[in-house]
């Protein structure tokens, strides 16, 4: 099984978003018509607050008991705002959208998930927190430049989050697209 830990994303947010992808993909045939990006389907966007990997089924349900006590970590909201790319300066592999308000509430939540999945699942990512909405996945940047593409959606608002828990995900992968499953939620503490 193939696990992560994310925030659902509104569907109001969706909505723009999948508005957001229509431009890029348009955008991306008139600037680099041999570039190959995956534009993520916008019922599949999510934030990610830890990705786990491959677990067996035993693993999955330790991790569903670990992580069923709520969060302690009031309910919130965030901002969907602005557009980039990783790595910066640097052919893309990633176009995201951005955090702008709520980051504070999010790494404290990440936090927590992380201090109770990292006795079981060792080796996290090491370069640090940094949460985005995945919109696309560049295979090929074929001269694909993040500045001319992005441009104009730098500040754009995606809309408001409302995070009152986080999803165990299993993302099942097949030619088309990976599909995610929810297997529990964790709530926040109210």
């Amino acid at each position: 099984m193939r696990l992560f830990v994310a925030v659902e994303i509104d569907p109001d947010v969706q909505a723009v978003a999948s508005r957001v992808i229509e431009d890029l993909k348009r955008r991306t045939q008139q600037l680099a018509p041999h570039a190959r990006v995956t534009w993520v389907k916008p019922e599949a966007l999510h934030l990610t607050v830890r990705f786990i990997g491959q677990a067996a089924p035993d693993l999955c349900q330790i991790i569903l008991t670990t992580l069923a006590r709520p969060l302690l970590v009031s309910p919130f909201e965030l901002t969907v705002e602005g557009t980039g790319s990783f790595p910066p300066k640097q052919p893309p592999r990633v176009i995201w959208a951005g955090i702008a308000a709520g980051l504070d509430r999010l790494h404290a939540v990440e936090h927590e998930v992380r201090s109770r999945l990292d006795p079981m699942i060792p080796g996290g990512d090491d370069r640090g927190y940094h949460p985005h909405l995945t919109l696309g996945r560049v295979k090929n940047p074929a001269g694909l430049r993040p500045a001319v593409l992005l441009k104009g959606l730098e500040q754009a608002l995606f809309g408001r989050v409302r995070v009152g828990a986080v999803t165990l995900f299993e993302s099942r992968l097949s030619p088309a697209g990976p599909t995610y499953v929810a297997l529990g939620r964790t709530p926040l503490t109210p």
